[in-house]
């Protein structure tokens, strides 16, 4: 950078505040672009695969996380 460079810093703003903590540690390992299982999501999260599933639910019906598919073939995907 040269003397007559101005440099900017601007803030992170946190676009899911609403979430808990919980829905934040999950919320690290989805993607917005490819559906993932609870099988690709869950060992990566220090949760049980039921509270995995029951905070997913969650974030589906708050609008943040999409759902598709029944039963075993569900995966999510962030909006």
């Amino acid at each position: 950078m040269s003397e007559n460079a101005i440099k900017i810093v601007l803030p992170v703003l946190e676009t899911n505040a609403d979430l808990t903590e919980d829905e934040k540690v999950i919320y690290k390992f989805l993607s917005k672009t490819m559906l993932k299982p609870i099988s690709e999501i869950a060992p990566y999260v220090p949760f049980g695969k039921s509270k995995t599933t029951q905070l997913l639910k969650a974030m589906g019906k708050k609008g943040v996380v999409a759902i598709e598919g029944k039963g075993r073939g569900t995966k999510y995907i962030i909006k």
